[in-house]
């Protein structure tokens, strides 16, 4: 008889793995998904009525680094031309919007209606194809190319992305 111990597993399962799979493979509600689009929509429609603040921009461009998270995770793709458009179109509208001093809302061209309308459309497609995991996963994927990038990173949690998560 040798002195081994025998090999414990790395995993322990527990009663609820199944279920903690299950969640995280369900897709949230559509009332949530709607809520956490719902604020790309208005700074969306602020941006193109020309009245955008800066966190308007941002909240845009962030939901647009979240999209080409989701491309690169492979859910859902074939738009990084669209995406690229647009993410084009929110520079110009950056750089117009900060040609002075302060932050100055600009009348959108026609093209970068078009682009920003477009994402819009297709970020609120995307995000309905996507699990639990996947969009946070897709959120903190975002998030760690900006920070390598040498961007600044602000999240904002609010009661319906944590009800989406839970």
């Amino acid at each position: 008889m040798s002195g081994r111990k025998p090999r414990r597993p790395r995993w322990q399962p527990t009663a609820d793995t199944m279920a903690l799979a299950l969640h995280h493979a369900a897709k949230p509600a559509r009332a949530d998904v709607d809520q956490v689009l719902r604020a790309v929509t208005v700074a969306a429609k602020a941006l193109r009525e020309g009245v955008a603040t800066e966190l308007q921009w941002s909240i845009l461009a962030g939901s647009l680094d979240v999209s080409l998270a989701i491309e690169r995770q492979g859910i859902v793709r074939g738009l990084q031309e669209h995406l690229a458009s647009a993410a084009r179109a929110m520079q110009s509208i950056y750089d117009r919007a900060h040609a002075g001093p302060v932050w100055r809302p600009t009348a959108l061209h026609y093209y970068e209606l078009d682009a920003v309308q477009t994402f819009v459309e297709l970020h609120a497609y995307q995000v309905r194809q996507l699990s639990r995991a996947e969009f946070l996963k897709a959120i903190d994927s975002a998030a760690n190319q900006i920070r390598a990038t040498g961007g600044q990173v602000t999240l904002a949690h609010t009661h319906e992305l944590e009800r989406m998560a839970a």
